[in-house]
């Protein structure tokens, strides 16, 4: 009987611990996902955890945060993903965190919808941002100083590090209070004729213009081999995703995922 009892609480506690390992490592069905982005990471994020939502039965609850603090919570634990849209070099990335670059998302860059500029060439881009090029007449324009939007959405630091060397004189263009670098380069942009800012593709409003790069946009076909303005969409973890994370992720990169990702005129990686 002694022996009997035993194995049953043997066989009862392994059960037990097994379920709970099990538990822990998937998530179990009709838990959450927690996510963070920033203002340029979180639309899209928010897009695939609908539909990721609906497909599974999992509840994905995504948080707006500043620019890049989803990392830090990732790295924190205080949500399961942190999404960013930034192009991190090895150096620069905290240890412990694992990234998935799931799409590119293209840099552009906006003028207000008067503007008679549709082409810019990298050089002029160059130049402009050098402050070696300050008046639009320079670049077949207006008679009229280029007015520099400035804000410091993670673009501006990807750019400065991409395509483009910041003059110390430019003639800056700067909101009178701090918010959403997205939303606030739309409203300078299409309020001041002279401006340029620097945008996501497919964040740009309706009341702004989108320039041509070398005469292309970005597109699935020009991305990167003729437009190479843009930050990878980085899908960051605690260590190697696992359960419904690593399930999310999947449906990140599935055909359905890219679809998404195509709809806000991101360029899903292959």
């Amino acid at each position: 009987m002694i022996t009997n009892f035993c194995r049953n609480a043997f066989l009862t506690a392994s059960f037990f611990i097994l379920a709970v390992i099990a538990g822990g490592d998937s998530e179990a069905a009709g838990g959450k996902i927690t996510i963070q982005g920033d203002p340029c990471s979180a639309p899209l994020a928010k897009k695939l955890g609908d539909a990721f939502s609906k497909k599974s039965g999992v509840d994905v609850v995504v948080t707006l945060g500043k620019c890049r603090s989803g990392v830090t919570k990732a790295m924190d634990g205080d949500v399961n993903i942190g999404v960013s849209t930034y192009n991190f070099e090895d150096h620069n990335f905290p240890k412990g965190l694992v990234k998935n670059v799931v799409a590119k998302a293209p840099i552009v860059l906006v003028v207000h919808v008067s503007n008679p500029i549709n082409n810019l060439t990298s050089d002029q881009v160059n130049a402009i941002f050098k402050g070696q090029i300050t008046n639009w007449k320079q670049v077949g324009g207006w008679d009229t100083p280029i007015r520099n939007v400035m804000l410091p959405p993670c673009v501006t630091e990807t750019m400065s590090h991409q395509a483009v060397s910041y003059g110390f004189k430019l003639n800056k263009l700067i909101p009178e209070s701090k918010g959403d670098p997205v939303a606030g380069t739309n409203n300078l942009v299409s309020r001041n004729e002279a401006a340029i800012g620097m945008q996501l593709y497919g964040y740009e409003s309706s009341n702004v213009k989108v320039l041509k790069i070398n005469g292309v946009l970005p597109t699935a076909e020009t991305v990167p081999s003729k437009y190479n303005y843009f930050e990878n969409y980085n899908i960051v973890t605690k260590g190697n995703p696992t359960g419904n994370v690593k399930k999310f992720i999947e449906f990140a990169r599935s055909t359905k995922g890219k679809e998404i990702a195509l709809s806000l005129k991101h360029i899903p990686s292959i």
